[in-house]
This record gives C-alpha cells, structure tokens and sequence, in this order.
C-alpha cells in the first residue's frame, strides 16, 4: 500500500562505492608506504633482498583489494536482486489490491486514512487524493449515530477486529449498506500500529434477497400476501394475545364455481377474473384488517381488532358488494358469488393452524348450505371434516375391493313404452353404511385423483353390460356413460374408449359418451379433434349440462353432436321467462345444424335436463340423474 522512497537504490549505490573508494583508498595509502619504506632501506641494506619482498607485498595487497571490491560488487548485485525481487512482489500485491473487488482501507494507529485502492474509489466515489489523511467516520453516512462507531472501534481495541453490516454515504449523497471488516496490525511487541479495513457494496444483494422474500410471501398472480406470509402474520398477532382480552376474526372466502370460468374460458380468463376480485376485495381493506390468498379461487382476511359483529358485517357486505360487481372477462360480463367460513379468536382456536383450519370447515358447510352465504364455525362441522376425510380413504378400498356398482336407468318411449337406451349411474355399496349417492363421494374422487380409475371402471363395466344383454338377445339400446373432465382431457382417452370398445367387443354405435358443456369449452379446438376421432369411431356424443357455462349457440356447428341436454335451470321457466324460451328455441333451430331433427324433453324431476335428441319421440326418465361425468 506504501510506496517505496525513492532514492533507496541510489543510496545503496553510493554506499557501495565509498566502500570501494574508501578501500582502495587505505589499500593505495598502505601501497604508499610499504614503497616509501622500501626507498628507505634501499639505501641502508642490499637492495636485493628489499626489491625481492616489495613486489610480493604489492600483489598481496592487491589481491586483498581485488576480493573484497568484487564481494562489495557481488553484495551490491545480490541485494539490488532481493530489492528488485521486493518491488516486484509489492507491485504485484498492489495490482491485486487494486483489482480486488472489495475495497481496502489502511489507516494508521490514530486512524487516519493512509491508502485506499481502487474498489474504494470505486463504491464511494471518493479518490484516494480526497480521503487521505481524514478518519473514515468523516465519511459515514452519520444516520447510525455516534455511538454506533464508537462502540465499533471499542470491539476492535478488544478483540483485535470487528466484522457486520453499516451503512455509509458515498460521494453523491446516496446511502447504501456494506459489509465491513475491521483488523488491527501490531508490530512485533504487540503495539497497535496500523488499522486495515475491507468492505463491500451488499447494495444489490439485499435489493436481492428482499425480491426474493418477496417472491417467498407473494403471490404472484394478484401480489397477495401468500400462505406463507399468513402464517408469520397469525403467529406475530396470536404471540402476545390474551385470551378474553384480545380478539381475531379469520375469514377463508371461496368463489363459487370458478372452476367454470376456468373450464369454460381458460385458465387465462380464470386468472384475470381472480386478479380483479383481488384488487376489489384489496379495496375494502383498512388498517384493521389483511388480505391473503390461500391458493386457487380461496382467500383469507384477517381482522385483528374484532370487536364485535356489528363490524364484521359491514366488513362481509362490503366483501361480498365489491366480489359480485360484473366483471367483463373476454367480453364476457361474469358474476362471482362467495362462500365464506368465518373463525374467531379465542372462541374457534387459540392458534393460527387451528383457526385456518376451522374457518375452512365453516367455508365448505357454507358451500353445502347452497353457496353465496356465510357460515361461522361450530364443532359439529369438524366432524364433517373428518368425515370427509374419512370417506377419502375408505373410497381408495371401495375401488380396490370392488364395492362400486353400476345402476342404470331405463330412457323409455312414452308411445310404445318401450326402453330405448339406459344410463350408467355409479353407486356405492358400502359394506356398513349401505348404497352411497355420487354427490357424496364423487367430488372426494376429483379431489384425491381417484377420478380417472373409477371413470375408467365405469365405463368398462357398462361396456361389459351391454354386451351380455346383447348376447343374451336383449336390446337394451344405447348405453350412454357419463366421462368426466379429468377423463376427457387425458391425452390418451380416444384410444382407452377404443381399447375398451374392443376388450367387450361393444359396437361403438351402442355407446353414447355425455360430456359437460365447460368440459368441451376448455381447448375448444382439442376438444374438437377428440370428438371428431370419438365420432369417426362411431361413438354417439351428447353434451350435458348446455347454458350453465359461457359458451354460445354457435359453437354447436362445430362440435359433431348427436344430442344436447339443456340445463333444467332454463326450462322450470320456460312459460313466463323469455329469454329460457328464447333459448330453447334457438336450441331447435341450432339442433337442426347438429343433425339433431327436432327438440324433445327428457322429464327428469330431481336434477334435471332436458335434450335435443334425434328421436321424435318423448322419453320418460323417472328417476334421478346426475349430470356430470361419472357423477350420475
């Protein structure tokens, strides 16, 4: 870090030379008088014994002279090579410490400023002509206070070094934060001579580190506050809460049937419906109160000073004003209802898992109670929890032993009374609680992704029904099984219905697959080349549940239907309501693009549909039919 002064070779040089000089020197002067007494006892004694010894006596000193210059010379070479081999090293060390990427400060024991390099310069924008001689506190961005470096500097004189984060100002008046190193260099009786300090710009790192602690406690679809950050949110508000004292609401809001919009328009229309109801609900909040998404469709509010429900109704109007405003979604104007399960602290749970999970329960008995509504927690609905639970693994070893059995339900001509096709309708044959409905236990199938083993078994076995009745000379008709969306969309469902058709040796124009309307309406396009291959197989083709999703009419002309079966919802009213008339004519005049020649109904009196079927003739469907997939 110091340069080395300049005129120590120089004085080295001359060192030498007056070595040399003052050598010869007393060499020449010895010379001198061993000539001068030679003179002397010349002319006293017989020259010839002086005049043998005189030049014997000059080489020797001579020769003296000779060895000791060229050791002078040989010591001067060998100590300009270690100096030379000294300012390499130091030249090099210098490079280094100046390409080094931390900066490096070296002050003296009263804590001035000797030499910075180049990263110093660098990071605070200060040269090294600026910083010389001044203290490093001189330069700090002041806002730690005094103490703060007092304190720093008292560590140091205790322990020899100091290490942390502070934060500094660099020439340009910005603050930034850097990692720093502070050392003590002793001499070799252990006095404190120099101080060196290393630092660096941790700047980005922390921008860094806080977008990712961002990312962790985000979402990213509506910038919510996550699941994550819900829990540290609980925990930091429930770590000092007195039970009596203190009181908290949790609110889990659920839209109703999303799923559709996803189904229907796309996971993309689904993701803008949920960014907007995001920022509506974000809206309504104050300071009382947090918005969290759960995941998928779900949310979470807490308020944390509930005091009383007086407030907490207001809070649930205003949530479920600002989620049912239309919202306009690929120029689709959507409405959203929300189930919402409502919690209390200390009441329904004293910590954040039990309130979450409690609010839950309440969320799906609000569901259950027919969606839209609200629902405080009570502990009978944790035993419907459990239950459901329950009934998830108990559904595993329905599959497995066999317990699942197939209804089916006669289509009869009203005229000739005769059956003119059946229905598959799953049921569930529980060895101690007897035959269980599908609505009860085909959502649990969706869920823990039993759904395409049992679609599959479903449609096997009818196949396999068919076929017996066939070679027993009963003619049954058709027989049509409904497929859910999880089924449909299985990029290998052409060729297991193919697979199926040709294990029982079923005709495909003795099987009818009943498809919902959001199912097809999610990937028009590759729902259409399935159904254009489960056609050209000869399969017959109906669509479920027509006018509950957001298709039009018009998709009709594109899709190779044999028969439609319109929502019930759009018939109850089809005498006083135009537009359920309006509807069903449009459906006569699009059945007939179709292939379909005229509108019948199907009477069903619990769930409801009714179809455009190519026969002229109404069916009677006495019994109850489940619509969707594998769910009838």
């Amino acid at each position: 870090m110091q340069q080395i002064p300049v005129f120590a070779g120089r004085k080295l040089v001359l060192f030498a030379l007056a070595a040399i000089l003052l050598i010869w020197a007393i060499l020449g002067l010895d010379w001198w008088s061993v000539d001068r007494q030679s003179s002397v006892d010349w002319g006293a004694s017989s020259g010839e014994f002086i005049g043998a010894a005189s030049p014997s006596w000059r080489f020797l000193l001579f020769a003296i002279g000779l060895v000791v210059t060229l050791v002078i010379v040989e010591g001067c070479r060998q100590l300009f090579g270690l100096r030379d081999q000294a300012r390499t090293q130091l030249a090099l060390q210098r490079r280094i410490i100046d390409h080094a990427s931390v900066a490096m400060v070296l002050t003296d024991g009263a804590q001035r400023i000797l030499s910075v390099n180049a990263a110093f310069e660098q990071i605070t924008g200060y040269a090294a002509s600026e910083v010389l001689g001044l203290t490093p506190t001189r330069l700090s961005a002041g806002h730690q206070g005094f103490n703060f470096h007092r304190n720093i500097w008292d560590f140091v004189a205790e322990n020899g070094f100091w290490e942390g984060e502070v934060w500094d100002r660099r020439k340009d008046g910005a603050i930034y934060p850097k990692q720093m190193r502070i050392a003590t260099i002793c001499d070799e009786a252990g006095q404190t001579t120099h101080f060196v300090a290393t630092f660096a710009d941790v700047s980005e790192a922390k921008a860094q580190l806080e977008r990712f602690d961002y990312l962790a406690h985000h979402d990213q679809l509506t910038n919510l506050p996550n699941r994550l950050a819900l829990d540290g949110h609980l925990d930091a508000l429930l770590d000092g809460a007195v039970p009596g004292i203190n009181r908290l609401a949790l609110l889990i809001i659920d839209l109703d049937n999303f799923k559709t919009v996803n189904d229907s328009l796309g996971h993309h229309a689904g993701d803008r419906l949920l960014a907007e109801i995001a920022r509506r609900m974000s809206g309504e909040m104050d300071r009382t109160t947090r918005l969290f998404r759960l995941g998928g469709d779900e949310f979470v509010v807490v308020q944390e000073q509930f005091d009383g429900n007086v407030a907490l109704t207001g809070l649930l109007d205003r949530l479920v004003r600002a989620i049912g405003q239309p919202c306009d979604i690929d120029d689709h104007a959507l409405h959203c209802t929300p189930s919402i399960g409502i919690s209390l602290y200390p009441e329904h749970g004293r910590d954040g898992l039990t309130l979450i999970r409690n609010a839950d329960a309440a969320m799906y008995a609000a569901k259950a109670a027919g969606r839209n509504n609200h629902q405080f927690f009570v502990e009978s609905m944790n035993a419907a929890a459990n239950r459901r639970l329950h009934l998830e693994s108990e559904l595993w070893r329905a599959l497995a032993e066999n317990q699942l059995v197939l209804h089916y339900q006669p289509q009869i001509d009203l005229l000739s009374g005769k059956v003119v096709g059946v229905e598959a309708l799953v049921r569930w044959a529980h060895p101690l609680r007897g035959m269980i409905a599908p609505a009860e236990f085909i959502p649990v199938a969706e869920e823990c992704g039993l759904i395409l083993p049992l679609g599959h078994w479903v449609l096997r076995t009818a196949c396999r029904q068919v076929r017996s009745w066939l070679d027993a000379g009963i003619d049954m008709g058709e027989m049509a099984v409904n497929i859910s969306a999880h089924q449909f969309r299985q990029p290998d469902f052409v060729q297991t219905v193919q697979g199926v058709l040709a294990e029982t040796g079923l005709p495909a124009n003795r099987l009818e697959l009943e498809i919902t309307e959001s199912t097809v309406m999610h990937g028009v396009d590759a729902a259409i080349q399935t159904l254009a291959q489960l056609k050209a197989m000869g399969v017959r083709l109906a669509i479920d549940d027509f006018g509950t999703g957001y298709s039009s009419l018009s998709y009709l002309r594109r899709f190779p239907l044999d028969r439609l079966k319109i929502d019930r919802s759009f018939l109850a009213d089809v005498d006083t309501d135009a537009d359920a008339a309006s509807l069903v004519t449009c459906a006569r005049l699009n059945a007939n693009a179709c292939r379909a020649s005229i509108f019948t109904s199907r009477y069903r009196p619990m769930r409801s549909s009714a179809s455009v079927a190519e026969r002229t003739t109404p069916r009677c469907r006495p019994e109850f039919v489940c619509a969707s997939g594998v769910e009838g």
